[in-house]
């Protein structure tokens, strides 16, 4: 937001106004965002930690907004309640959950409940008529403003804090061929420094909290930055605020050479830049979302990830570019994949076949991943869990591609991705690795054009086995490598936790 000179400043253009405004505010008030995931804000040890370190935070002289998820389960609950909300069991079970949050932090329910249980019924009613995406965001977004609202009572039990609703600070964007589901369940929003919005909240308490996930529209109504989006509302809310750096805190310390609960030999990553980050989280990596990490890229603010169970671990820094070093340094699982074989036998003769195609895709909303082309066949692959494409919509994709080729369709598929700078050379080190493929189909194998990504498509139940054989062949082993890019294993850190 840009903010106009006032008559008496002469002729002073309004971007130096801005630029020396922006340099006041930041002497005078130093932004810190800290996030909470659904698994860290869902007990009583959990928010002590949260106290004690936005005290820590607010005590070395920063302003601190913090950013909660719902509590872990709350958003399952939510949206049994969106396909079914006359179910008494879904809403008392969310209830009860939160009746017991409160109980944990001393947080009397008539602080919040009165309100819980009027927006409830509300929002329960409006789906039971129309169940539609946007009915559905409102519903949804009770999670975050459920976990919030207790948080904010529990905290100012230790000192002055305040709750703001994010829906002030972030607005979706008009986005053009997107489904009613991605416009009202997975919205985007820009990180555009907002200097009234810094004025604004800096008159209030020391320590703010507020809602991931959620943002409004230009109307005022209430949408969502799709699942895994409270990452994404902080990287945000960190570039409205122009913070001095954004903390993720999860349970594990970090990014890892792999997913640790399926390898626990994994190694934690040290630091990354933000190009192999956003790689990273883009292609499974569930610590982080892609969109948040393209949000502090965008403003460059740093980010840190903590382990709010280990809060004493140091965990992964993402940043500008931090390490120069060419290698894999992680391999992630997508799962949820498609993977489309588009045959045409006359394809490369055949003008137009490809726009044709993607205009289909274009038609259902659907944003593709992956395209690898031959003589007659185009393998195309995407997310069902980001495009929300369910059997239904499957369907209707599949019976209007075959309008112009066939199709052969792998509904349930993982992607296995190795992510690093140059990760052409890693090909060298993959033969004993690539023999995993004698036994098992290889359906499809893609390399980034940013040298940053390989990819190859499995069946599910096959990738845990290549996951292994990979990071065995191209991730070194606990305590040797270079220091500045991999720390600990994650069974060296649990052991010494």
């Amino acid at each position: 937001m840009t903010v106009q000179p006032p008559p008496d400043s002469g002729n002073v253009p309004a971007k130096l106004w801005n630029r020396t405004l922006a340099s006041v505010y930041s002497m005078a008030e130093k932004w810190l965002v800290m996030k909470f995931g659904g698994t860290s804000v869902a007990g009583r040890a959990q928010w002590e930690t949260i106290a004690s370190l936005a005290d820590n935070r607010r005590r070395e002289g920063f302003r601190v907004l913090l950013v909660c998820s719902a509590i872990a389960g709350a958003t399952n609950q939510l949206s049994a309640l969106a396909k079914n909300p006359e179910s008494e069991l879904d809403l008392a079970a969310l209830m009860d959950a939160h009746r017991s949050l409160s109980h944990a932090l001393d947080v009397r329910p008539s602080s919040w409940l009165p309100e819980a249980e009027f927006l409830l019924k509300q929002y329960l009613d409006l789906i039971a008529g129309s169940p539609v995406p946007k009915a559905q965001a409102s519903l949804l977004a009770m999670g975050e403003w459920l976990s919030t609202k207790i948080g904010v009572q529990f905290l100012q039990q230790h000192f002055n804090a305040s709750w703001v609703d994010a829906r002030e600070a972030l607005m979706a964007e008009e986005e053009v061929n997107v489904s009613a589901a991605r416009r009202w369940l997975s919205a985007s929003c820009n990180a555009e420094q907002d200097l009234t919005l810094q004025k604004q909240w800096a008159g209030l308490a020391p320590v703010l909290i507020t809602q991931g996930f959620i943002a409004r529209t230009a109307e005022g109504e209430t949408v969502l930055l799709g699942r895994g989006g409270s990452d994404t509302s902080a990287a945000l809310l960190a570039g409205r605020l122009n913070a001095e750096r954004l903390e993720i805190w999860t349970d594990v310390p970090g990014l890892f050479s792999a997913d640790p609960r399926l390898l626990p030999r994994a190694r934690l990553l040290s630091e990354v830049d933000y190009a192999e980050a956003q790689e990273m989280a883009a292609s499974g990596a569930r610590v982080v979302h892609p969109r948040c990490i393209r949000a502090a890229a965008a403003t460059h603010i740093p980010v840190i990830i903590g382990d709010v169970n280990r809060p004493a671990v140091t965990g992964t820094r993402i940043g500008d570019r931090i390490v120069e070093r060419s290698g894999v340094k992680t391999i992630t699982c997508q799962e949820d994949m498609v993977v489309a074989l588009l045959q045409n036998l006359d394809t490369r003769h055949h003008v137009g076949f490809l726009a044709q195609v993607f205009d289909i895709f274009k038609m259902h909303g659907i944003s593709v991943d992956l395209v690898a082309t031959s003589e007659t066949t185009t393998t195309v692959a995407f997310s069902r869990r980001i495009n929300h494409i369910g059997s239904v919509e499957l369907d209707q994709l599949s019976a209007d591609l075959r309008a112009c080729c066939s199709v052969d369709l792998f509904p349930d598929c993982v992607c296995v991705n190795l992510v690093g700078r140059g990760v052409r050379k890693a090909l060298a080190q993959l033969g004993p690795a690539f023999r995993f493929f004698e036994q098992r189909p290889l359906l499809m194998l893609s390399q980034s054009a940013n040298d940053l990504c390989l990819s190859i498509l499995v069946n599910k139940g096959d990738h845990e086995i290549l996951l292994r054989e990979a990071h065995d062949a191209l991730i070194p082993v606990d305590e040797s490598g270079p220091k500045n890019v991999f720390g600990s294993s994650w069974e060296k850190i649990m052991e010494s936790a």
